[in-house]
């Protein structure tokens, strides 16, 4: 083998090795770019905890979080932990409640409305071409500009539908809700309170 043969190995092998320290390096970014910050006085718990948040966020498809913000209350044994996950992506906040005990945290309550324009604009214009929730609103109503737009989790979807995110449009001057399926384009629930 020539010198320049040896020389060209050498430099794809220093090349190779480049390419995959910078993209284990933007994974590892990537996967928590975001920082905790505290409001309350952290508990001892505390990297442990913010640990186990990770595991259990779900931001939207396209939505990265810049931080989340915490805050915890002793309630007898039990730390209750409400956290804001705020995102420049998004004009909107997530927010989660968590339980923490004996080393198990529990989500036991979300509010995801940190979703892109453009999905959140899309989910409206499926509900408003649905026949029963276009009657309920009307053609005089401003169907952008009064909705509110939340992420569900397949966990909740499924008592309702199927085990998928699905997106709830809701219109709480109608009392009237949509649960929108983005993946086929149309409504799979609608509840009217009129």
């Amino acid at each position: 083998m020539g010198y320049l043969s040896k020389l060209f190995i050498a430099a794809l092998i220093v090349i190779l090795l480049f390419a995959a320290a910078v993209s284990i390096n933007a994974s590892e970014k990537s996967s928590s770019s975001y920082e905790f910050i505290w409001v309350s006085t952290a508990p001892a718990e505390m990297d442990m905890v913010e640990t186990k948040i990770k595991q259990q966020i779900s931001p939207y498809p396209g939505i990265e979080y810049d931080n989340i913000t915490l805050s915890a209350s002793r309630e007898n044994d039990k730390l209750r932990i409400h956290a804001i996950a705020d995102s420049s992506d998004s004009r909107y906040s997530d927010r989660y409640d968590f339980r923490y005990r004996d080393n198990d945290l529990i989500r036991v309550g979300y509010v995801l409305e940190a979703i892109p324009e453009s999905v959140r604009s899309e989910a409206i214009g499926i509900a408003m071409q649905n026949e029963n929730v276009a009657s309920v609103l009307g053609p005089a109503t401003n169907a952008y500009g009064v909705s509110s737009v939340k992420q569900i989790l397949p966990e909740t979807s499924e008592k309702f539908h199927t085990g998928k995110t699905l997106i709830s449009v809701t219109w709480l001057d109608h009392s009237l809700s949509a649960l929108v399926d983005m993946d086929t384009g149309g409504v799979v629930q609608m509840w009217n309170a009129q």
